[in-house]
């Protein structure tokens, strides 16, 4: 264990300080030698002609089933497997029974899908706690592209050290044969150093889900929903005390947590959505999120904490808004309070630009089409 966490403080080290500094790898001609070694000759003509057909291994908890197994059904054809309750990891045999079950039973859900008709692609969003990098070598040896799509690599990219394996994505992501990673393009770096192959590509949003809300009375200036957890309660109780109130809902507020209904329709009564970009229970290091493109599908102004990522893909002022500290939180809520035309032009302007450039669906298309091209 102790060689773990050594190890483990000088990879980390390594692809914070070096992460931005390192050239960037050439991931495509490496995917393509990649490809080339992997896979004869007809099977990439395959790959590249046949119409995608996905094995999409995914469990839904809160936001899963819009953001990822409802919007690959949108560009491909799919076989989902949310295996639900069947399995649980935090067993105490979870790694002497639950693990390889789940493993023996993936495997054969994915080789029997293969059998009736070829697939294309293996899209997981696993980590190391839930699977064998032998397993995922095991399905790529069917003839299939393998991917896995990381949402904590920010903090949680090696996680534990558990039974000769890292928890997080960095117990498996050499297996694959391309990592998608969301939340900060700096995470590649840990991919690099892992041995493994990582494209950065930011969240999305499902507009089946969160777009077209109907036009309601504003009754809440500004609301939050979700998790009472590291400085949100701060920040809340601090707009509290400057006259500012903050309708909220999630677990641990009084309020109480509310259902997906129940939130949209939050959403569509709030003339500003308020947003913590920090990830885990940091007060410093932010992180894209997926909220970060979901509350502008709604078409109700954005407001979130300041994240030089996030800005790369927002015009500030203009399609969403940013606070750099719980004063600067307080100002800016204070300078909008009055002005709730100028507020819907924002939250307008968000929406369609989200509509245009950042949905889930169009994320796995550009993926595919990525993919296509290095097959040849």
């Amino acid at each position: 264990m102790r060689r773990a966490l050594i190890q483990l403080l000088r990879l980390e080290t390594s692809a914070r300080w070096l992460g931005r500094l390192l050239p960037e790898q050439d991931l495509q001609a490496t995917l393509r030698r990649h490809f080339a070694q992997r896979f004869t000759p007809e099977q990439r003509q395959r790959l590249r002609e046949q119409p995608p057909r996905v094995f999409v291994a995914v469990k839904h908890h809160n936001w899963e089933q819009a953001g990822l197994i409802d919007s690959w059904a949108e560009v491909a054809e799919t076989v989902p497997w949310d295996w639900g309750e069947r399995y649980d990891q935090h067993t105490p045999d979870w790694y002497a029974k639950g693990k390889p079950a789940f493993n023996e039973e993936l495997y054969r859900r994915v080789a029997q899908a293969h059998a009736e008709r070829p697939l294309t692609h293996f899209f997981g969003y696993l980590s190391g706690r839930w699977v064998y990098p032998e397993t995922i070598r095991r399905i790529g040896e069917l003839g299939i592209v393998t991917l896995n799509f990381g949402f904590d690599d920010s903090h949680r990219f090696w996680d534990k050290f558990r039974h000769g394996q890292w928890t997080g994505n960095a117990g498996i992501a050499h297996a694959f044969d391309l990592n998608i990673t969301a939340q900060d393009p700096a995470d590649v770096a840990k991919y690099r150093l892992s041995g493994a192959r990582a494209l950065y590509l930011p969240p999305g949003g499902n507009p089946q889900a969160f777009a077209g809300l109907p036009k309601v009375e504003k009754r809440y200036f500004v609301s939050f929903i979700g998790q009472c957890y590291g400085v949100r309660k701060e920040y809340i109780d601090y707009l509290r005390e400057q006259g500012i109130e903050v309708y909220v809902r999630g677990e641990g507020w009084p309020e109480g947590p509310a259902s997906h209904e129940e939130m949209l329709e939050i959403y569509a009564a709030s003339h500003i959505i308020l947003g913590f970009g920090f990830t885990g229970r940091s007060r410093r290091k932010t992180a894209v999120k997926g909220r970060d493109f979901e509350i502008p599908l709604t078409g109700t102004t954005y407001l979130t904490t300041w994240n030089p990522v996030l800005a790369q893909h927002f015009r500030e002022g203009e399609e969403i808004l940013f606070y750099r500290d719980r004063s600067d939180l307080a100002r800016i809520l204070r300078q909008w309070r009055d002005r709730p035309q100028a507020l819907a032009h924002i939250g307008e302007a968000g929406q369609q630009h989200t509509l245009k450039m950042h949905t889930w669906p169009q994320r796995w298309q550009a993926t595919l089409k990525f993919l296509s091209h290095l097959l040849d």
